[in-house]
């Protein structure tokens, strides 16, 4: 009976890797550009019925910049482990963070390897300066917002005393009857317009899409640095926003921005809007569904990028010869595209994008 015992235990022992369970959550990798860095940390879980001796691993990554780091020891029971991920991130993308951990039993026998994923970290595209791009003057309107067509331009906001050059329109009868001197109606102001972004995910060269999404990262951080409303369509649309909340989503999508085979289309600008669409291929279909979203845009630009990628300042690149279809089919709708609003902008691979756009009258 004793050996049959010893042999029960024996069996359980070398089994005893097989019954662990084990959870791991990333913490401390917090969304950002290339080149920031920190310490974050993998916090794992093991549950073991019986002693188990592991090495818990982390994949190298490079993309994150994390080099191995490993965790060797005993659990049983309810075992916590805090391994440290010293990172740096290198490449725009959202990137997982891998693991092994490989349990023997106590006699040093059942090995038994399980891979892990810890989570995902997020690296927006990478932010080098360019030159500035201005918005179409944006306008006022007066009043809150209306079930439909433009706010009602009577609507008040406050009320407040007369003051000399207050438009005699918002004279408000009643209050001025109520306090025995002129009152009006303080309107709200509300500014419209803003930028609509979309990139077209049809690469043909496969630095198209960090060029498209950097060039993305920098019209959008200088549009909330200038207090501007933004949106963006790049596999998911954003509707116009601003604040530190919708830039950190912007980001996050030109962040998991990945290339396509065909087209992706743009969506119609919202009204009052300067609709920047920026594309590598300009397919026909792709041209047409610019044409009718940029129907209610106050200004329409088509950025082409024939090689996929442009030239930050400061570089030097060698000039490209020739013309790749789709450069030659916009050029061909140069003239239909600027009859309906959109300007056509063409930057080669040794060029600087420079999206300056003269001013419309309101």
């Amino acid at each position: 009976m004793e050996g049959f015992l010893a042999l029960l235990l024996l069996l359980a022992l070398g089994w005893a890797p097989r019954w662990l369970r084990v959870r791991a959550c990333l913490q401390g990798l917090p969304p950002g550009f290339p080149g920031q860095g920190g310490m974050g940390e993998v916090v794992a879980e093991l549950f073991a019925p019986l002693p188990v001796l592991f090495r818990l691993e982390s994949l190298p990554s490079g993309p994150l910049g994390l080099p191995a780091q490993a965790l060797v020891g005993v659990a049983w029971g309810r075992t916590r482990l805090h391994l440290p991920l010293p990172y740096r991130y290198r490449r725009r993308g959202e990137h997982p963070v891998r693991l092994t951990l490989r349990v023997w039993s106590a006699l040093g026998i059942g090995e038994h390897t399980l891979s892990l994923e810890a989570g995902q970290a997020v690296v927006y595209p990478s932010l080098r300066p360019l030159p500035p791009f201005r918005l179409a003057p944006s306008f006022f309107l007066e009043g809150g917002p209306a079930p439909f067509g433009l706010p009602d331009p009577l609507e008040a906001h406050s009320l407040r005393p007369y003051r000399p050059g207050d438009p005699l329109r918002l004279l408000a009868r009643k209050a001025s009857l109520r306090h025995g001197e002129p009152w009006v109606r303080e309107a709200e102001k509300r500014l419209q317009g803003g930028l609509f972004l979309h990139l077209d995910t049809q690469s043909l060269h496969p630095s198209y899409p960090d060029h498209a999404a950097s060039l993305a990262a920098w019209l959008l951080l200088e549009a909330e640095r200038r207090g501007e409303r933004y949106g963006l369509s790049a596999g998911e649309v954003l509707p116009l926003g601003r604040g530190r909340g919708h830039l950190e989503r912007a980001l996050t999508l030109l962040a998991r921005l990945k290339p396509t085979p065909g087209p992706a289309l743009p969506p119609p600008a919202p009204p009052g809007s300067t609709y920047l669409l920026v594309s590598q291929v300009a397919e026909e279909a792709f041209l047409e569904a610019a044409l009718r979203g940029s129907a209610r845009a106050r200004q329409g630009v088509l950025l082409l990028l024939p090689e996929g990628y442009f030239l930050y300042p400061g570089e030097r690149g060698r000039p490209a010869f020739g013309k790749t279809p789709g450069l030659e089919r916009a050029l061909r709708a140069r003239a239909l595209l600027a009859a309906r609003g959109l300007a056509l902008r063409v930057v080669r691979g040794y060029e600087i994008p420079a999206l300056h756009i003269p001013p419309q009258p309101p």
